[in-house]
């Protein structure tokens, strides 16, 4: 029987994790196979919050890929106390694809995030000007508030105050994560929202065994309840303008997953992203609308074109390796020793 085959103008990773050092060594290649542009998140142990330490990374990243044909995009790392003249002519020479908002302590390497939203105005007053793009890790972190309702609390406390003050700002809310979020994406101009694979596949249900966690479907924000999972799939697959492709890949060696008893958060699905994304599209009968999720609607939010390139993906079955290994480095891969029904076969 003939393969079913697709072709789709090639993606891009608008939210992932390539890290550093030996890790990124790792992990590139997995990002790159597929995308021509990826926005590699700032939340390194040394964040990127100047001009210097992004050309720095850059140049890290390429050392790894020398391919012309992808290109590393960075924000800055918003933080209380920032250089604005720096910030603002890295945004003119475009160092900067935005700026990224990490609440304090809401997930891996925030320790140095905003305290309070009030100290990064002026920041959001300089993106607006350059027409640039706020990011958002959107959680509320407060000992009152339960991590399943983080995001809704980020929303009607922070964002909706943002959204008031800078109409005219571009807001991404990363990783949406709840009905609640997607609902308050869709319904606002210049909102974008980016939608990982985990949080269209997995529940609460599905992280919890005897009230312990598993670590290795623990990401933040927090996968949520089905109907959470079901709009998610629902705006995802069609092809709505304001939602796009950002996976939130997040390696961790495994020896440092769940570590002394703390589980960082983060899930590892690079390997085989866009062949998770075609599952869930095929799953609800609108594999049509893939390309308008992965490689239209992310560019025209941006104010960044189209690619030229064309990838092909064929509906085929095929096992994914349990772990990613190398450098002294072992990861475990998201559906990792599962069979997957679509592959790219570029």
């Amino acid at each position: 029987m003939n393969e079913k085959i697709i072709e789709i103008i090639q993606p891009d990773d608008w939210h992932t994790h390539l890290r550093e050092g030996d890790i990124l060594k790792t992990v590139l290649k997995f990002s790159s196979r597929i995308n021509n542009r990826c926005i590699a998140m700032p939340n390194l142990h040394n964040p990127i919050t100047s001009s210097s330490l992004a050309i720095k990374y850059i140049h890290e990243i390429k050392k790894n890929f020398t391919s012309k044909e992808f290109t590393p995009l960075i924000p800055f790392y918003l933080t209380d106390n920032m250089d604005l003249i720096d910030f603002d002519k890295g945004l003119k020479n475009e160092i900067f694809v935005g700026a990224k908002l990490y609440p304090q302590n809401s997930t891996n390497n925030s320790s140095n995030g905003v305290t309070k939203l009030e100290n990064i105005f002026p920041a959001l007053e300089i993106l607006e000007k350059r027409d640039k793009v706020l990011l958002i890790h959107g959680e509320k972190v407060d000992k009152n508030i339960d991590i399943f309702d983080r995001e809704k609390y980020f929303i009607d406390d922070e964002l909706t105050n943002i959204r008031k003050k800078f109409s005219n700002l571009r807001i991404v809310l990363e990783h949406v994560s709840s009905k609640y979020g997607a609902d308050f994406v869709a319904q606002n101009k210049k909102m974008g929202g980016t939608i990982t694979p985990q949080h269209m596949l997995l529940t609460k249900k599905d992280i919890y065994f005897n009230d312990v966690i598993d670590p290795f479907s623990y990401c933040m924000p927090i996968v949520k309840e089905e109907e959470d999972l079901i709009c998610l799939r629902k705006y995802a697959c069609s092809g709505h303008e304001n939602f796009f492709l950002g996976t939130d890949s997040a390696p961790h060696d495994i020896k440092n997953k769940n570590l002394n008893g703390i589980v960082k958060p983060g899930i590892f699905t690079s390997p085989a992203s866009l062949e998770l994304y075609a599952e869930i599209f095929d799953q609800e009968n609108s594999i049509n609308k893939l390309e308008t999720f992965s490689s239209i609607n992310g560019p025209n939010f941006y104010n960044l074109p189209l690619n030229t390139n064309k990838i092909k993906i064929a509906k085929k079955s095929w096992y994914l390796e349990e772990f990613t290994q190398e450098n002294n480095i072992k990861i475990k891969n998201f559906f990792g020793g599962k069979k997957l029904n679509w592959k790219v076969i570029q």
